[in-house]
């Protein structure tokens, strides 16, 4: 009779458990991320040298595709919105477009974990997905009023942006510009084409005039770097949203797959757990039966 194979019961167990406590540990471990402070400045400001840079009410991270069709409708939503309102930092975090910035998809996948095309990402808390969720960004906004503070003295002097920081953190400098939309060939507004950051505590940062763009703006961000939790800020449905290389198909929502995984990932465990009770629960049927010829062959 063959021995239950418990050396690679014990291995698959290890492996498993190991794997699932050092996923606990790395999210435990993560960084919490926060939006500090937001300022902005044009082109023309950074060639003056009286120019200060102003605080937007509310910052909109708009994260869009030119393959996504969705977008077209979230892009002239937004176009709307006056710069009293709010500034629209859009990102083409997406290798397939032209216009893709790599800092862009890092800020998608790592400090947001977003997963689809448009999100709109407002004062770095309120998450909306989808067209028919962008239609109550307007409401988020008005119900919403960010604190923004950490940047004293922000101020622009010879193509050097200078500030007091009385937080500790990350200073982003986003540099936008108007972008065409690759096959359009409509207008976006301001579109994300370069970043730099430095440690808050070196108080300037020297702009590279000659990556700078015509027409171009600033938005300076203080942020704590890390991931950041975000808030679902609608309850409408996402709809139909695009996830990949234009492909449409209807959205689950997050929370859902994430308890789906979990639930699958717990139900393994349980079954690898208790197989060892199965194999010695079958070695006893098992070895029971064998043992009961031979008593019977005295008997008779």
């Amino acid at each position: 009779m063959a021995s239950p194979p418990w050396p690679a019961l014990l291995l698959v167990l290890l492996i498993l458990n190991t794997g699932v406590a050092a996923g606990v540990q790395a999210d435990t471990s993560t960084q919490e991320g926060e939006l500090l402070d937001v300022r902005v400045f044009s082109l023309e400001c950074l060639e003056n040298t009286s120019c200060e840079p102003t605080q937007p009410p509310h910052l909109i991270e708009y994260f869009s595709a030119d393959w996504c069709e969705p977008c077209v409708q979230v892009g002239e939503q937004l176009s709307n919105l006056s710069s009293d309102e709010a500034v629209v930092l859009q990102h083409h975090a997406s290798p397939q477009d032209a216009t893709y910035l790599p800092d862009s998809k890092l800020k998608y996948d790592h400090d947001f974990r977003l997963l689809f095309y448009p999100s709109i990402v407002v004062d770095g808390q309120h998450l909306l997905t989808g067209s028919r969720q962008a239609l109550d960004l307007p409401t988020v906004m008005e119900n919403e009023t960010p604190t923004w503070s950490g940047l004293e003295s922000l101020r622009v002097e010879n193509s050097t942006l200078i500030w007091n920081a009385s937080n500790t953190g990350t200073v982003s400098v986003w540099m936008l510009a108007p972008t065409a939309h690759q096959t359009s060939g409509k207008i976006h507004p301001a579109v994300a084409y370069e970043h730099a950051t430095v440690n808050a505590t070196e108080g300037s940062l020297v702009l590279n005039e000659e990556e700078i763009r015509e027409n171009s703006s600033f938005v300076v961000l203080l942020e704590q770097p890390g991931r950041r939790s975000l808030t679902v800020a609608s309850l409408a449905p996402t709809g139909l949203v695009d996830i990949s290389d234009g492909q449409e198909v209807a959205s689950t929502p997050i929370g859902s797959m994430f308890d789906r995984d979990f639930a699958m990932v717990v139900g393994m465990v349980l079954v690898l757990s208790l197989a060892p009770a199965f194999v010695i629960h079958r070695e006893l049927m098992t070895g029971g039966r064998e043992q009961k010829v031979p008593i019977n062959d005295e008997e008779e």
